[in-house]
């Protein structure tokens, strides 16, 4: 009877320090780069021995996938929150920027190690980028089938509102990596959208 506990607390315990590696990857990357930082620094910061970071990854090279397909996951999630019962383009337009903008204040380190790891030569892990790339399409087929009915209803064209919002939404976020002021970003983002939508 026993070890139905003790099974599920072992479970629980290898789900935390998994959690654990990954979230002090992300801060070691994050101040260090992918290239300089070691798996030594990792498990320093999760509170681990070395040997336990390598029963869980077999190579920084592992982590950094398995960060990637993670963060993938955390990117897109609330993208779209906020949108439900919106009736006007714009008004979702700008929600999505919001929400794309207010996730970077709050953890911009996510943001930054995404970026160093897409932007690396041939442009990160092939599995990782085959995640990103499939949680990305499942973001704009969501978004589509959130906005046809509006769109249509106003003449305004799916593909063209989905393809510029995914690639805005992009495009600010390198320049909030980049050290843009996220401020500024919203702003500008107003008057771009809109005249987008006219």
């Amino acid at each position: 009877m026993t070890q139905v506990p003790e099974r599920r607390l072992r479970e629980r315990q290898k789900e935390e320090r998994y959690a654990a590696i990954l979230h002090a990857a992300l801060r070691i990357f994050a101040t260090k780069g992918l290239q300089e930082a070691t798996m030594d620094e990792i498990a320093q910061v999760a509170g681990l021995g070395k040997g336990t970071i390598y029963y869980y990854f077999d190579s920084k090279e592992a982590l950094i996938e398995e960060l990637l397909c993670s963060l993938a996951e955390q990117y897109f999630r609330n993208l779209l929150e906020g949108t439900d019962g919106v009736t006007e383009p714009l008004a979702i337009a700008e929600r999505i920027i919001t929400n794309l903008l207010g996730h970077y204040a709050r953890q911009p380190e996510l943001f930054q190690v995404m970026q160093m790891i897409l932007a690396a030569p041939g442009g990160g892990p092939p599995r990782a980028r085959k995640v990103f790339a499939a949680k990305h399409r499942e973001w704009l087929a969501r978004l589509r089938g959130e906005t046809a009915g509006l769109l249509a209803a106003r003449g305004l064209s799916v593909e063209s509102f989905v393809d510029f919002i995914g690639t805005y939404a992009h495009g600010l976020l390198f320049g909030a990596v980049a050290g843009r002021d996220i401020e500024k970003l919203r702003e500008e983002s107003g008057r771009v959208l809109r005249a987008f939508l006219k």
